[in-house]
C-alpha cells in the first residue's frame, strides 16, 4: 500500500499542516430556478469557506447529484488552483442532494502529529486515551473523504420532496432531520451520523460558521443524533470523523471524514 507523508495530509491531495484537513463542497447558489446551471467548488483548507487547495479529479471515487429520485453524475468544470469546479443542471423543482467521495489514501503520523490531529477532531479523550494507554505506538492510517451539500431548486412541495431526509449512501454521512434549505438564524437542526446506514454514537460533530476561526464540538447520542444551533446567517460547515482500528497488517487505523454544508437565512 502506498503511504503518503504528512505533507499530503488528510485531504484528497492536500499539502499543508495537520490542521488543514477539512474538505467540503459548496454550491455557487443555495437556491436556483429550474433549468439553471449550478457550479460546485470542492476544496480543502483551514478557513471555511475559503477555497485553498483543489482536489485532483483522479482522487474522486464518485461525484453525484440526486433530485426527485434521479441520480446523475456531476460534470467537470473549469479547473482552478484553489478548488475543483463541478457542474450540474437541475431541470425541475425539488431539493437536490449533491455529494462526493474520495478514493482511500494512507498516511503515517508521528506521535506529536497524532495528538494534534485527535485534538482537532475531538477524539483525544476517546481514541487518544486508548492509544496512549497502549503505548502510543505506530500510527498508519487509511482515510476516505465524504462531502455533501443541498440546493433548493424552484419551489418544491414539502409533501412531495423530502430528498434531504434520505441518505445518499455514503459510507459515513450526516443526515438532517428537517429541511436544511429552509434554515434561519437562531434555529436548530438535528442531524444523525450514519455509517453504512446505521447510527454512530459518541462521536464528535463539529460546527463552524463561515469566516469563523473556531466552532463547537458536540457528541452524538445513542441514536447518532446531535442538535446544532445556528446563531447567524450565511454558510455553515458540519463535520465529523470516525476513527476505527484496522485489521489490515499494514495499518493500525482506518478513518472516514464527512462534511455537510448548509446555508442559513438571516432573519
Amino acid at each position: 500500500m502506498k503511504t503518503a507523508t504528512l505533507g499530503v495530509l488528510l485531504g484528497f491531495s492536500l499539502a499543508g499542516t495537520l490542521l488543514a484537513h477539512d474538505t467540503w463542497i459548496l454550491p455557487s447558489r443555495a437556491r436556483v430556478s429550474p433549468g439553471r446551471e449550478v457550479g460546485f467548488d470542492l476544496t480543502s483548507g483551514m478557513a471555511f469557506p475559503k477555497n485553498e487547495v483543489p482536489v485532483k479529479p483522479d482522487r474522486l471515487a464518485r461525484a453525484s447529484a440526486r433530485l426527485g429520485g434521479t441520480v446523475s453524475d456531476l460534470a467537470p468544470g473549469a479547473g482552478g488552483n484553489k478548488a475543483l469546479r463541478l457542474r450540474a443542471l437541475f431541470s425541475k423543482s425539488g431539493i437536490a442532494a449533491v455529494w462526493v467521495e474520495s478514493k482511500p489514501r494512507s498516511i503515517e503520523l508521528q506521535p506529536k502529529e497524532v495528538r494534534e490531529y485527535l485534538d482537532e477532531i475531538g477524539a483525544r479523550e476517546s481514541v487518544g486515551r486508548k492509544w496512549e494507554t497502549e503505548g502510543a505506538g505506530r500510527w498508519r492510517e487509511s482515510y476516505i473523504k465524504h462531502a455533501k451539500t443541498f440546493v433548493r431548486v424552484g419551489s418544491p412541495a414539502s409533501r412531495d420532496d423530502e430528498n434531504w431526509s434520505t441518505p445518499v449512501g455514503m459510507d459515513l454521512e450526516l443526515v438532517p432531520e428537517k429541511d436544511p434549505t429552509r434554515l434561519a438564524a437562531g434555529e436548530e437542526l438535528a442531524v444523525r451520523l450514519l455509517k453504512a446506514g446505521q447510527p454512530v454514537p459518541d462521536v464528535s460533530v463539529g460546527l463552524v460558521a463561515a469566516d469563523m476561526r473556531s466552532g463547537t464540538l458536540s457528541k452524538t447520542d445513542s441514536d447518532g443524533r446531535v442538535r446544532l444551533r445556528f446563531d447567524r446567517g450565511g454558510w455553515w460547515l458540519i463535520r465529523a470523523t470516525l476513527l476505527e482500528r484496522s485489521a489490515k497488517p499494514d495499518l493500525e487505523w482506518e478513518s472516514r471524514f464527512t462534511t455537510l454544508t448548509v446555508f442559513v437565512d438571516t432573519k
